[in-house]
């Protein structure tokens, strides 16, 4: 928590750093940064293309079912 944030170009409060990837249900090596705000399948910050404050809903909705079915296809595929 309290990380700086490349979409506000400041520290955020809602933004931290973690291993653990929430699409893909794993940890891994390398740190990403995550945004605490953003809901659905996917809230890394360098996958999103604003700060989830400043996205209308409309956006929001768009990139939730983009990523919902992003991780359904990736879900069939997993062995």
């Amino acid at each position: 928590m309290f990380v700086y944030c490349p979409k506000l170009d400041k520290v955020c409060g809602f933004c931290a750093k973690s291993t653990y990837n929430t699409f893909m249900d794993r940890h891994e090596k390398e740190e990403h940064l995550l945004c605490g705000l953003a809901t659905g399948y996917e809230n890394r910050v360098d996958k999103l293309p604003d700060c989830w404050k400043n996205m209308t809903n409309s956006q929001k909705t768009t990139l939730r079912n983009q990523t919902q079915k992003h991780y359904e296809a990736l879900q069939l595929v997993k062995p």
